[in-house]
This record gives structure tokens, C-alpha cells and sequence, in this order.
């Protein structure tokens, strides 16, 4: 039986919230509990030694031994300490993504590999407010709502590209002026949203600054680019 907006909907709700939970991404309120008060933030020059402590997107984190510029989060050699701050938490890192690499990998255990965590923060640069402003609940949310959904489109960022070949040359929207120029068959669905269609390939790369219209096959090599396109729609 088709799916309703309203089931869709609940589906996407519900696949978020089994995210967030995996991921240990906190979207609620902060508890009864005051939390601590935070440290330094984390520098990427810095050097921090064993039982060295940093503050980073929310959380304290002890260092296990030596390390420098590795990100709290994405590595063995910290430790979380929790949560840490309230209102009185320091700024984090201004280039940082509210998820971490490890919490990325916990969400998409069986994601192709043309996925990768990088390609997510290097598109980042092209839509700085994404999961960037309001306070640290606000951009979690905004973060899972997003992860939910392209895992939703995906199968769990399994699919880099549309599986049903039989739909690949419907996408061609002939009436647009500027026609379908890497061919009729070319404008599947792809990338982390699985844009589709000759006219959302020309608005997306025209908003990126990318020739998707001539080239739609960058979504699909170039893992940056397909999660610019995501990140776009």
C-alpha cells in the first residue's frame, strides 16, 4: 500500500530518534542534573599529554597519551567525560560538525565507502549554517533531522546511485530550454538525497557553482559534491 505524507513522516521521526539514540546525539533538554563546567576547548595545535583535558562540541574529553590535532570524538586517544557546560559552555571549534566522527560511523555502520565522514565536512564549507547556529541542542537536532533523512533515501548510505535502472531515462525533462545535455538516461537519482531530474541538477549546480546539468556524474564520484547536492536540497 503507497505510504501517506503523514506515515512518511512518522517513519522519518522514528528513524531519526533510533539515530540520535545510536549516535548518543542528545536532542532533548538537558536532565535534572547540573553538568560540569567545561574545559579549554580542544585546539588542533595544541598538544595535550595523558589525563590532558579539553572541551569539544559539547563534552569534556581526556586525553589516554600523547596527541595533536586529533579531533575529541573521532579517535581511541580520548576519553569522554560527558556533557559539560549549559549555558556557560565555550565556543567549539568554529570548523567543527556537531557530529562527531565516531557518532557518524556508530549511525551508518554498513554505508559505502564512497560516504565518508570527510566528504561530509568538506561540503560543509558550502552551507555554513547548516548545524551551525543556535545553541547545542538546536544544531544536534538539525543534524539528526538531515541524517535521518538521507538514511532514509539511501538504505543506510548504502546506495550512492538510484537502483532501478528502468527509471533512468524518465528523468529527462524536455520542455525545460536547456534541455538534457549529458543525455537522456543521465539525470538518476544519486548521492545522499538521490537528486533527481534535469531541472534539480541545473538549480543545484547553479547553486553550488558546479556544471551538474553537463555533468550530473560528479554526484556520484566525487563524495563532496554528492553531499553538497544533499545538503543543497
Amino acid at each position: 500500500m503507497p505510504k501517506t505524507p503523514s506515515t512518511l513522516r512518522t517513519r522519518l521521526l522514528a528513524t531519526a530518534a533510533a539515530l540520535v539514540a545510536a549516535a548518543g546525539l542528545a536532542t532533548a533538554g538537558a536532565g535534572t542534573a547540573a553538568a560540569a563546567a567545561c574545559a579549554a576547548p580542544w585546539s588542533a595545535g595544541s598538544v595535550y599529554v595523558g589525563g590532558g583535558t579539553a572541551s569539544h562540541a559539547g563534552h569534556n574529553w581526556t586525553a589516554k597519551w600523547w596527541t595533536q590535532g586529533e579531533t575529541p570524538g573521532s579517535s581511541d586517544v580520548w576519553s569522554d567525560a560527558g556533557t559539560c557546560g549549559g549555558g556557560e559552555q565555550p565556543p567549539t571549534d568554529p570548523g567543527s560538525f556537531v557530529v562527531s566522527e565516531a557518532q557518524f560511523n556508530q549511525m551508518f555502520p554498513g554505508r559505502s565507502s564512497f560516504y565518508t565522514y570527510q566528504g561530509l565536512v568538506n561540503a560543509l564549507g558550502a552551507y555554513p549554517g547548516f548545524a551551525g547556529t543556535g545553541d547545542d541542542t538546536t544544531r544536534k537536532r538539525e543534524a539528526a533531522a538531515f541524517l535521518a533523512n538521507v538514511n532514509h533515501e539511501t538504505g543506510g548510505l548504502v546506495y550512492v546511485v538510484e537502483q532501478n535502472q528502468a527509471n533512468y531515462p524518465h528523468y529527462c525533462d524536455t520542455t525545460q530550454p536547456y534541455g538534457c545535455p549529458a543525455g537522456q538516461a543521465a539525470y538518476y537519482g544519486r548521492g545522499p538525497i538521490q537528486i533527481s531530474w534535469n531541472f534539480n541538477y541545473r538549480a543545484a549546480g547553479d547553486a553550488l557553482g558546479i556544471d551538474l546539468l553537463g555533468n550530473p556524474y560528479l554526484v556520484e564520484r566525487d563524495a563532496a559534491v554528492a553531499w553538497k547536492t544533499g545538503l543543497w536540497y
